[in-house]
């Protein structure tokens, strides 16, 4: 995937699609749809921060967009699960548009690039969503919640007893992304991703993250499978995780939140009873303060044979997409507010202009 101004990305674009077409899906080699805007100043790999993943489906882009200014630096990181499509999109909406002016920038669209091979396993949504861009036809990736088994690197246990002494059956969570941080450099592929993501952390002398998901729409929570509390029936969608040293960074990023969104959100400290989770586990093992947001997406909802992931009336893509994007600006406000590192982006679509039209009109 080249940089603007090293190759023409349209025809590289073009022939991609034009391969998936002809194969009837996606291939193995799970090529994704990723253009990258003038704002983008690298383009690097998972494996450049834990090179076991090079030559992986567990290897996946990384970019960087830095003003070479002084301030903060923040992790924005889309698609830890691959049925989680506001995550992914917004991660691709600020890289593909922002123009940081203060601070660093780093985004990861596809965290786990395994899961988009996968078939939605919870309500068979499409794997490649058609929306018209701004340069025309372009499709979105919708993959499966975990990685895909033949990339574990490793055969599951019946029972897989993650970091906090969960047992988790069937060895189905084992491949959960957001069940296995820290990580370990010898374990399963999904522990190496999970390390490889707290190496960029660490070696990037990141700031802040944001880790953005989707749940179920609230008028489902009884259905909620909880990604803070696995199991339970709270509510999930329009939460705010924060690690405990992040939580009153979080508060006032929440007020901020409301008054500018009119978005209410819950407010939810990690749980340090429940390891594994991105948002507890990264706060622990590194520097940065660490966040996770919940946005619902009907696509969670069991009960639905026909979720429209893109433009439902009531939970649009664009209103999903414009909830994580509004909430990471504010957190890097009140991080700034409190912390004096400021990171500051232009060209970052807000939460109004995104509900005025389609998504597409935010992608190249």
């Amino acid at each position: 995937m080249n940089l603007p101004g090293q190759g023409n990305w349209k025809l590289m674009v073009l022939a991609v699609t034009c391969l998936l077409l002809s194969l009837g899906g996606w291939s193995k080699d799970i090529q994704l749809d990723i253009r990258p805007g003038a704002g983008v100043t690298g383009q690097r790999m998972l494996s450049d921060y834990f090179g076991p993943l090079k030559d992986t489906n567990l290897d996946t882009d990384v970019f960087i967009l830095d003003s070479g200014k002084p301030g903060a630096t923040a992790l924005l990181i889309g698609g830890t699960h691959g049925n989680e499509l506001a995550g992914s999109v917004a991660a691709l909406v600020a890289l593909e548009n922002g123009i940081v002016t203060q601070g660093k920038l780093i985004v990861i669209p596809y965290t786990n690039r395994s899961a988009q091979s996968m078939l939605d396993s919870r309500n068979q949504v499409e794997q490649r969503l058609l929306i018209q861009s701004r340069s025309g036809e372009r499709y979105l990736s919708y993959g499966d919640r975990r990685t895909d088994p033949a990339d574990q690197q490793a055969s599951d246990p019946d029972d897989y007893q993650n970091p906090g002494g969960f047992v988790l059956k069937n060895g189905e969570e084992s491949r959960n992304l957001n069940r296995t941080y820290p990580g370990k450099p010898d374990g399963t592929g999904t522990e190496q991703l999970a390390f490889a993501i707290i190496s960029l952390i660490q070696k990037e002398q990141v700031d802040f993250s944001l880790d953005m998901h989707e749940a179920n729409t609230p008028e489902t929570d009884k259905q909620d499978d909880g990604d803070y509390t696995p199991g339970g029936n709270k509510r999930l969608s329009y939460t705010l995780v924060a690690h405990p040293r992040g939580l009153e960074i979080a508060a006032f990023a929440l007020l901020a939140m409301e008054e500018d969104t009119h978005i209410s959100m819950k407010l939810e400290e990690s749980n340090t009873t429940y390891r594994g989770l991105s948002h507890l586990e990264i706060g622990d093992a590194t520097q940065a303060l660490s966040f996770l947001s919940e946005s619902p997406n009907p696509g969670q909802d069991r009960e639905r044979s026909d979720a429209d992931v893109l433009n439902d009336p009531k939970y649009p893509l664009t209103h999903r997409v414009g909830m994580h994007l509004a909430l990471f600006r504010h957190l890097a406000d009140a991080y700034a507010d409190y912390n004096g590192k400021a990171l500051k982006i232009d060209k970052l679509p807000e939460y109004r202009d995104l509900l005025t039209g389609d998504i597409g009109q935010f992608l190249n």
